[in-house]
């Protein structure tokens, strides 16, 4: 499956479903922003291989992340599946913090 695609389902099945209940009305975008080869639709078999799997970032407003960003962290740290479709969903990034 492309990443694109594992994204998307990632975003529909798992993420979007906690913050409709956790915070109804929330103004946000989701999308896959970055350098992996899965953002261009680049990948392969072998880019499973590294940095590679179910995530997106959202985005909120500057008052929403001062208002909900740490509530929304900690409800999706504790509350999404570890495992989506058979690909882990905690990772620690390579540039430190955690995902």
């Amino acid at each position: 499956m492309p990443g694109l695609q594992l994204c998307g389902l990632f975003y529909a099945e798992a993420v979007r479903p906690l913050l409709e209940e956790a915070c109804p009305g929330l103004r946000y975008t989701a999308a896959r922003l970055g350098a992996g080869s899965e953002v261009l639709g680049f990948d392969t078999e072998r880019s499973v291989d590294h940095e590679w799997g179910p995530r997106l970032e959202l985005f909120l407003t500057v008052d929403d992340v001062d208002r909900y960003g740490e509530a929304i962290s900690a409800l999706l740290a504790a509350r999404l599946p570890k495992r989506f479709r058979g690909w882990p969903t905690h990772f620690e990034p390579p540039d430190g913090g955690y995902g």
